[in-house]
Order: structure tokens, then C-alpha cells, then sequence
């Protein structure tokens, strides 16, 4: 056998051993496929509870929020809910408006999330004069009164007098009167009014992050958070924009009073289900939970 022929056998032997290499490799491939990348999780409403004190320490402004996510028809949901409104707070139960006093910070947005099956992410609750100063942080607000409204003054036991028709309320004028008790007012009357001052507030909110940010960061300990400022700033954002471009919409919790008085309790009626799986569709957690 001559070289050029020994050439041509080795060359071809060569050439054998690699493709029977790649055939074993595309073998192994196919018995063994790759994972696919896991899917990126599906975006869901985010929820924000806002509590509104007033003197005495009362949650009187409470009011859910829901922020549809990123790609669908946005829109802001505002569900006022009664401070009379019972919730489980460790082995007992208390109205919403009393849960500012005590001592588990978290104990609105879990006795909320146990009372209505309803997943609440984050909890702000603002001091009166945490209020006042977002008010004033905007340079106040125009409010028509349809009949005058008495609210308290600036010393103990002093009043104030505001006269019917358009008034420009500075921060501590508007803090009081979101959250009044007018006589002869309804619970929902006074809820309403409550979201009314929150809506002109929102609504005049500075435009960008780092001005949402120094607001929220400037209330201090007078606005305390269940989550970091930093989660607070997109609620804010949306809210404003929605509120502007009319994107929003407002329930009030239905309830069955079970004690009268002035610190009255209550629990949620029978319709009050079919509203919440309306507004809240991705943020209702199943029974027994």
C-alpha cells in the first residue's frame, strides 16, 4: 500500500470517529432536552391601605386601594371602609379605627386581611398633622361646602366656623374637616367627604419620584409604614395620574351595625362579598385562610 492511499485511510478513519462522536452527543441531547426558562410571574393588583386619624387617635379615614398592574386598563379602585368595621387583632376583636393604638404595628393590614379575605400589601396611616402637611405640601385645597361645617379650633375647646360655598382650606382646616363628625351625617356621607378632600390632595401631588419621595420622607414619624417609603413612591404616582385622567373608581363597604354609640362596631354584610371579588378580583385570598 503506497502513502497516498495510508493518507486516505486515516483521514477517513478521522472523519468516522468524529461523526460518532456527534451522533453520541445529539443522542444524549435529545434524552436529555433542556428546561425551558421559567415563565416571568404574572403582574397582580397591588393593594394599599391609607388610615386618616384625627384628635383622639381614631382611625376615622380608611380607605383600600387598588392599583391595577403594568398592561392593564389602568385604573385606581378606592374602597372606603367604615372605621366601625370589626377586625381580628390577636385573640380579640376591634374596630379598624382603634387598631392605630395597638401595639402590633401591623395589626390593621392583617385584621383587614382576616376580616374581608383580602391581601393588603402595604399600610400607611397618617397622623392629623401628618395629613396637614401633605395638604399644605400642595398649598392647600378648594372645597365647596353646600351648608356650613363647625370643626375644631386650634386650642382645647375652641370651634371654627366654615361658612357655606367654596372655601381654601389650609393643611390643619382640611385634616379636620376630611374626618369631622357632622350631626345627623351618615357613616357613609362622612366617608365620602373623607375621599373627596383625599382626591383633591392626590390630585395636585407633585409629578416624579424624587419628589414623591422627599414628600413621603419629609412626614416623618407621623406617617408610619408597614412597607418602605421606597414601595410607597408607584402607589403615590398612580394615584395622582389616575385621579387626574379620571381613571378611578369608589365603593363604600357595606356593613351591619351589631353596637351603636359614638365609637359604634359593625361587621361586613352579606353583599359586602360580591363587591370585594369585583373590585378585587387578584387580591382575594381563599376562605379559611
Amino acid at each position: 500500500m503506497n502513502v497516498a492511499a495510508r493518507v486516505v485511510i486515516v483521514a477517513v478513519g478521522a472523519l468516522l470517529i468524529v461523526l460518532g462522536f456527534g451522533a453520541i452527543a445529539l443522542v444524549r441531547g435529545e434524552a436529555q432536552p433542556q428546561p425551558d426558562p421559567s415563565p416571568a410571574p404574572t403582574p397582580v393588583e397591588r393593594t394599599l391601605l391609607l388610615q386618616v386619624l384625627d384628635r383622639e387617635g381614631y382611625a376615622l379615614g380608611n380607605v383600600v386601594i387598588g392599583i391595577e398592574p403594568p398592561g392593564e386598563p389602568q385604573t385606581s379602585t378606592f374602597l372606603e371602609v367604615p372605621s366601625s368595621l370589626l377586625v381580628p387583632v390577636g385573640d380579640d376583636s376591634v374596630t379598624l379605627g382603634e387598631t392605630p393604638d395597638q401595639t402590633d404595628t401591623l395589626a390593621a393590614v392583617d385584621g383587614l386581611r382576616s376580616a374581608l379575605r383580602l391581601r393588603i400589601d402595604a399600610g400607611l396611616t397618617l397622623d392629623r398633622l401628618a395629613f396637614a402637611g401633605l395638604v399644605d405640601s400642595v398649598d392647600g385645597i378648594w372645597v365647596k361646602l353646600p351648608a356650613p361645617v363647625v370643626i375644631p379650633g386650634e386650642e382645647p375647646g375652641e370651634i371654627r366656623r366654615l361658612p357655606a360655598g367654596w372655601i381654601k382650606m389650609d393643611g390643619v382646616t382640611a385634616a379636620e374637616y376630611a374626618v369631622v363628625r357632622v350631626p345627623g351625617e351618615s357613616d357613609t356621607d362622612r366617608m365620602v367627604r373623607f375621599t373627596k378632600v383625599l382626591d383633591l390632595v392626590l390630585t395636585q401631588l407633585p409629578v416624579g419620584e424624587e419628589r414623591i419621595r422627599q414628600l413621603l420622607t419629609s412626614l416623618g414619624s407621623l406617617a408610619p409604614s408597614t412597607v418602605p417609603t421606597e414601595e410607597l413612591i408607584p402607589f403615590f404616582l398612580q394615584m395622582s395620574s389616575d385621579i387626574r385622567f379620571d381613571r378611578t373608581e369608589y365603593a363604600v363597604l357595606p356593613v351591619d351595625l351589631i353596637r351603636g354609640g359614638v365609637r359604634p362596631a359593625s361587621v361586613p354584610a352579606p353583599e359586602a362579598e360580591d363587591l370585594l371579588q369585583r373590585l378585587f378580583p387578584d387580591a382575594r385570598e381563599p376562605a379559611g385562610m
